[in-house]
């Protein structure tokens, strides 16, 4: 009876552990401010992470081929298949969980790589010259 007790616990765990998340957007900021994001970029992370994903870690883009909260793009950036690929050696499943922190590790290999070819990292979210390229600031109120 302890087995299928320890069983069914360690099951309910690993399951709470790979669900998908809508963080707020001070939620969100916090998160990836404790990433070492720099703080000057924050606010425009949140208003990207708004326009591309409504903050949902579980976002597809099923034209685009855009996973997670940041839509990291399965062309460039991560694999479909089972095993670890693109530009992050990832899987683009391991952008649809509650654990941002390798998207975040991701998403700063995007931005330097977009920072190194155009002068300016934020260019390779479409968002960004749609909607959030200017003052960011009040994606931070209430914070």
């Amino acid at each position: 009876m302890k087995s299928i007790v320890a069983t069914i616990c360690l099951i309910s765990a690993f399951i709470s552990l790979s669900e998908a998340k809508i963080f707020g957007k001070c939620e969100f900021a916090n998160t990836i401010r404790g990433f070492g994001f720099p703080e000057g970029e924050i606010s425009t992370w949140v208003c990207i992470a708004n326009y591309e994903s409504n903050f949902n870690t579980d976002a597809t883009n099923t034209v685009t081929g855009d996973h997670g909260i940041f839509q990291i793009s399965q062309i460039y950036w991560c694999s479909v298949g089972d095993s670890p690929g693109g530009g992050c050696n990832k899987r683009c499943a391991d952008f649809h969980n509650d654990d941002i922190s390798d998207d975040a590790v991701c998403v700063r290999t995007i931005f330097d790589e977009h920072q190194r070819l155009t002068g300016n990292g934020f260019n390779a979210w479409t968002t960004y010259t749609a909607y959030c390229n200017g003052d960011n600031s009040g994606w931070l109120s209430g914070c």
